[in-house]
Order: C-alpha cells, then sequence, then structure tokens
C-alpha cells in the first residue's frame, strides 16, 4: 500500500488495473482486491468509485469499445464494413479477454446511460454509417441495421469458435485470413439480397 492518491485518481487507477488483469488472465480473474492491490489502496476506496464488480467491468468494456473503434477509423484500405470488419477481428483476435468482456455484459448494463453505453453507441453509430456507406444513401435504417448485425453475429460467433479453439487450429495469420473470408462473404451475400430486395 502506502501511495497517496487525489481522490480522483484511484477510479482511473482502478479501470486501468482492472483492464491489464482482464488482458493478461481474463475477466474472471478480476476482484476488487485484486484491482486494489495493483492500484496500492484499500479494496474499500475501490468501492468507493465503483458499487460492484460488474460496474468496474462495465468501465473496462467501454474502454474496449474506445479502443476498438479507434482501430475502426485508423484501419488502412478503403473505407467500408470491409474494412471495418478486417480490423475488428485482428482486435478481437489479439485482445480475446476484452473482446469476450464487451460483448458479455448484461443488458441494463450496457444500457444505463454511463461509459458503455456511449461507447458501444458510438462503434454502433460508425458501423451503420458505413452499412450506409455500402448500401446507398437512402437505404433505410431497419435495413442498414440487419446488415450490420448480421456481420457482428458472424463475427462473434467465429471468433468466439477460435477463442475457444472449436475450430481446428490453424496459424494465427491463417485464422486471421479465414476469418476475414467467411464474414466478408456473409456481407457480400447480404449486400446481395438486401439490394434485390430494395
Amino acid at each position: 500500500m502506502g501511495k497517496r492518491y487525489h481522490h480522483g485518481e484511484v477510479r482511473g487507477e482502478a479501470i486501468a488495473a482492472a483492464l491489464a488483469i482482464t488482458e493478461a488472465d481474463g475477466p474472471d480473474a478480476v476482484t476488487m482486491r485484486a484491482v486494489a492491490n495493483r492500484v496500492g489502496v484499500d479494496h474499500r476506496a475501490i468501492y468507493r468509485h465503483f458499487t460492484d464488480r460488474d460496474r468496474l467491468l462495465a468501465e473496462v468494456a467501454a474502454e474496449g469499445f474506445g479502443d476498438l473503434l479507434s482501430a475502426l477509423l485508423s484501419a488502412e484500405g478503403e473505407a467500408g464494413l470491409q474494412r471495418d470488419f478486417t480490423a475488428s477481428i485482428r482486435f478481437a483476435l489479439a485482445r480475446p479477454h476484452l473482446h469476450a468482456l464487451m460483448l458479455s455484459r448484461p443488458r441494463e448494463l450496457m444500457f444505463d446511460g454511463a461509459a458503455l453505453e456511449a461507447a458501444v453507441r458510438a462503434m454502433l453509430d460508425h458501423l451503420m454509417a458505413s452499412a450506409r456507406l455500402a448500401l446507398g444513401e437512402t437505404a433505410e435504417s431497419a435495413t442498414c441495421r440487419d446488415l450490420v448485425f448480421s456481420a457482428l453475429g458472424t463475427s462473434y460467433g467465429l471468433v468466439s469458435l477460435a477463442s475457444s479453439m472449436t475450430l481446428a487450429p490453424r496459424d494465427p495469420q491463417e485464422m486471421e485470413a479465414f476469418l476475414t473470408d467467411q464474414v466478408s462473404a456473409v456481407i457480400e451475400g447480404q449486400l446481395l439480397r438486401l439490394r434485390a430486395s430494395a
């Protein structure tokens, strides 16, 4: 212990510590005591900022969505869903524990008006804009949403299988290429279907 913090610093340090633990050992390893030990404060100091472990993990997930959006925005290549999901798959494979945490938060925490909701909505807004770019400015929001969620569902499912080794083990680059190809095929198929029904 022994460190002295201003009140606001403990919150930021706790989120950073929980993120580091998540990335190294998975979210199950995150406890209030483990975070307090990393920060160098009594565990009761963590509870002054987060009512429980789920609230702390929601902040970690918000950081993850922010990092993911940054990855999408800075990805190389022509803007659009294909580029977004290539970058998303690369992020998920590089940071599997964080990615799993991000997509496993309870709905009531994802949409309670806090930082996680803002981060999720920012990423979804970006993906919706990419879908509209692919479908055309006159595309209905519901159609754009369906395209985004088809790609998200495929991406998350395949990445989860890859992370759990349910998919046959592959070289990391080969796995990334395989997942990207599969998600790209879904996006292309959905675009053909949606354009045909427009």
